[in-house]
């Protein structure tokens, strides 16, 4: 159809709907700037054409009759409707010139049923003449995947009477089965997750044995959300059964006294009694009656502390870890006898680390399993996470998932590095991990960037580098000079990793081999690059050379200098607190080779006081700056104060070490507060 002829057609149909424009060209570089405002980056994109059409002349449909009750189909049209400026539901007006027709489980679907995780896939097709575009899948999941991309691409470029609609051909899929998050506020952000095709929300329940000796679980309070909001963001609600060596004193040992561990940790069950599966059947199966709630989590014993297991004739039998499987498998078949089917999910420990392959094997292949130790998945550490066992049985068919940190544990701090989150994901996906299970600490605001990309690469592991990450972050922000805040973020992104993958300084609390100050006057601080039992990494378990600290001591002073020329305090104060964690490392350094056994030679004293004071003026900089980092971190529920606990190490470590100069006859004193403006 000529432009002429489909410009009367319009005219002719309906005077009062401005028709659409018709197609034009988008350049390469165009359409490259086009995508970047995409989130995870569709595995399959391009941008040839574009369309631009008054929002009232695009009409919103489902071929066919929508699945009635379907939460995920009517968010990924309401979704689309309201881009538009109208209710959900709301018609176009008469004569609609540009069509966006969503299809689920159609005959253009067919093409989607041999790709990896084809129940999430999704394409999106423009028609030849370019009045329209489908969005195909096999299930509601993907189809408001297709919908959320579709959004991603329209809304920059919407005016306050128009839509400029990218002609885009995409066909995307997902590289994990399950991508998303436990424990933290992330029942607070469901929104925020779904639209970056997050699907998985764990929160652990409140479980336990009544006065009367019910068994009972439930939703905490408060946390309600991931199963009235979550499902219909495409975000599957797990209730999780917690640690079962920590739920013992819930009431199961008051009313079940036969179930208490003859020796070991206290607390601890024996699993060779059948009234532990008794007890996590109704736990399970209560759980799974939840609305929205198609399967439970149930974790396995965490740590008994070296005190063993049950130590009774039955227990001494069989391995303690398989014994525990065996009872949830048997409960978890129980529940299903009265519930009917349940997803059941099975997280290991370091507890159960040595018996895990033996637990594999006791555990059905439907069953998921979540791998879980905290001192060698809670890391930030640039080496492997993954034992070659579990890429073998993930490998050989088994649905493993890993359960990671995603900014540093257990301790609130400025973490904005895709160069950390890309390795770790492309780890998983290389070794056929099938489900992320990240953590944040202590909420999500304070690692939006990290969360965002695993988001991106767990969903794409091979598509972006992460500086172009960097780059379509900012252009997502709105930031002036995308291709300077990449810059920075290579910066400090580089620096964050060494030094928090160094446990530094949150090392100090765990005090294992023990605190810095005290291993410098022994002369026990130990090499760059030292690792103790794979697990403990502080102070220099990142830093490999010389050089390399060398090169993190300028680029920590470049992304200083790279956050202030943008005018962004956020990131500024984040560069300052990165830069006094390098620069407390650089001085421990030196300090190791000038001082032994409380005291510095007459010729290195010179240069062992100026270390000393920037060891105290490294880490005093992330005293002062901690707390006003936080104070720009957006808190929905008014709870602050997460920073006190890494400024009382600071501190902490501050002190000791003015002592051990002291000890020395160097006399150092902490600096003045001081107010980053």
């Amino acid at each position: 159809m000529s432009r002429l002829v489909r410009v009367l057609a319009c005219f002719l149909t309906v005077l009062s709907v401005p028709c659409a424009g018709a197609p034009e060209s988008v350049s390469a570089d165009a359409a490259r700037q086009w995508v970047r405002f995409t989130v995870p980056l569709p595995k399959e994109i391009a941008i040839s054409r574009a369309v631009t059409v008054p929002r009232a002349a695009v009409s919103v449909e489902f071929e066919g009759a929508p699945p009635a009750g379907d939460l995920v189909v009517a968010e990924a049209l309401s979704g689309l409707h309201s881009l538009l400026g109208r209710e959900a539901g709301a018609p176009a007006a008469a004569g609609a010139s540009f069509r966006i027709v969503l299809a689920l489980g159609r005959q253009a679907s067919d093409s989607l049923k041999s790709l990896p995780n084809a129940d999430q896939a999704y394409s999106i097709t423009p028609s030849d003449n370019g009045d329209a575009l489908r969005l195909d899948a096999l299930s509601p999941a993907g189809l408001l995947y297709a919908a959320r991309t579709l959004e991603q691409l329209i809304r920059p470029k919407m005016s306050a009477g128009t839509a400029r609609i990218p002609l885009v051909t995409v066909r995307d899929w997902p590289d994990m089965d399950a991508r998303g998050l436990w424990g933290a506020d992330c029942f607070a952000h469901l929104r925020w997750m779904g639209d970056r095709k997050l699907n998985i929300a764990e929160q652990i329940s409140d479980v336990g044995v009544d006065d009367q000796g019910k068994p009972y679980a439930r939703i905490k309070s408060g946390r309600e959300p991931m199963i009235t909001e979550g499902p219909r963001y495409a975000i599957e609600p797990v209730p999780v059964v917690l640690h079962l060596e920590q739920v013992g004193g819930k009431g199961v040992l008051k009313a079940h006294p036969e179930l208490r561990a003859q020796g070991g940790q206290e607390n601890n069950f024996c699993y060779s009694k059948p009234a532990i599966v008794d007890v996590l059947a109704e736990w399970i199966g209560e759980l799974a009656s939840l609305p929205h709630v198609n399967g439970v989590d149930v974790w396995m014993t965490e740590n008994l502390h070296g005190q063993g297991g049950c130590r009774c004739a039955d227990c001494a039998k069989t391995d303690r870890g398989v014994l525990e499987a065996r009872a949830i498998i048997a409960g978890w078949r129980k529940a299903e006898e009265k519930h009917g089917p349940i997803t059941l999910w099975v997280l290991t420990s370091e507890e159960t680390e040595s018996s895990n392959q033996l637990i594999f094997k006791e555990i059905p292949p439907e069953v998921r399993v979540w791998y879980y130790h905290s001192l060698l998945t809670y890391t930030s550490g640039q080496s492997p996470m993954l034992r070659p066992y579990l890429g073998e049985s993930a490998k050989a068919g088994r649905w493993i998932g890993v359960v990671p940190n995603l900014v540093p544990i257990h301790f609130a701090a400025p973490f904005t590095s895709p160069q950390f989150i890309h390795y770790r994901m492309n780890e998983f996906v290389d070794k056929s991990m099938s489900g992320l299970l990240g953590y944040i600490t202590p909420r999500l605001p304070y690692g939006f960037f990290n969360l965002e990309a695993a988001a991106e690469y767990s969903w794409n592991a091979k598509g972006r580098t992460p500086r172009e990450f960097a780059v379509s972050y900012a252009v997502r922000q709105g930031f002036r000079d995308p291709e300077k805040y990449a810059d920075w973020v290579e910066a400090i992104g580089t620096v964050a990793w060494h030094v928090y993958g160094s446990d530094w300084p949150f090392g100090e609390q765990r005090n294992v081999p023990g605190k810095v100050a005290g291993r410098l006057k022994k002369g026990a601080l130990p090499e760059l690059g030292y690792v103790l039992w794979d697990a403990y990494r502080s102070p220099f378990g990142d830093i490999k050379s010389e050089d390399q600290l060398e090169r993190d001591v300028e680029m920590a002073a470049r992304a200083v200098r790279l956050a202030r020329e943008m005018g962004l305090r956020e990131q500024w104060l984040e560069s300052l607190i990165v830069q006094g964690y390098i620069d407390s490392l650089k001085a421990l350094w030196e300090l190791k080779g000038r001082g032994r056994d409380g005291r510095v030679a007459e010729r290195d004293r010179e240069q062992a006081e100026r270390y000393f004071r920037m060891y105290v003026r490294g880490l005093s900089t992330t005293v002062d700056v901690l707390p006003l980092w936080e104070a720009l971190v957006p808190k929905p529920d008014g709870i602050g104060g997460f920073t006190d606990r890494p400024v009382e190490i600071a501190r902490g470590a501050i002190a000791e070490m003015i002592a051990v100069a002291d000890s020395a006859g160097i006399r150092i004193s902490p600096p003045a507060a001081k107010t980053a403006r």
